[in-house]
């Protein structure tokens, strides 16, 4: 498949995912998300299982331990992918009223419910 023909999969990707307006969004709030891991990695509320899990997908990203890079958009995307489900993981772990807590610090909420 040559180069056009991917970036083309690629773009219709982004359509079928929220579009370009969905990207800039995302973009814009990067630096809250960004903040509102670090707020939840410092509170001794979480569960250090879960900040483990967390730690060991960004020393993944980094590690040369990678799929390879000649099959299309699997091997770019392996980390991203990792990254992406241990985040995920990750915020599912934190209780529910401290997560709000942080949010709210982070400015990714409108108001928290103290519990």
């Amino acid at each position: 498949m040559n180069l056009w023909k991917q970036v083309w999969r690629i773009i219709q990707m982004t359509r079928r995912v929220g579009g370009w307006k969905a990207a800039t969004t995302l973009g814009r709030s990067a630096p809250k998300q960004i903040h509102l891991f670090r707020l939840l990695l410092a509170d001794p509320r979480v569960p250090v299982w879960a900040k483990a899990a967390l730690a060991g997908a960004l020393i993944f990203a980094v590690s040369p331990l990678n799929l390879p890079n000649f099959i299309p958009f699997i091997g770019p995307l392996d980390d991203l992918g990792i990254a992406l489900l241990a985040g995920n993981f990750f915020l599912k772990q934190v209780p529910a009223h401290v997560l709000a807590e942080h949010r709210y610090t982070a400015g990714l909420a409108d108001g928290f419910e103290a519990a």
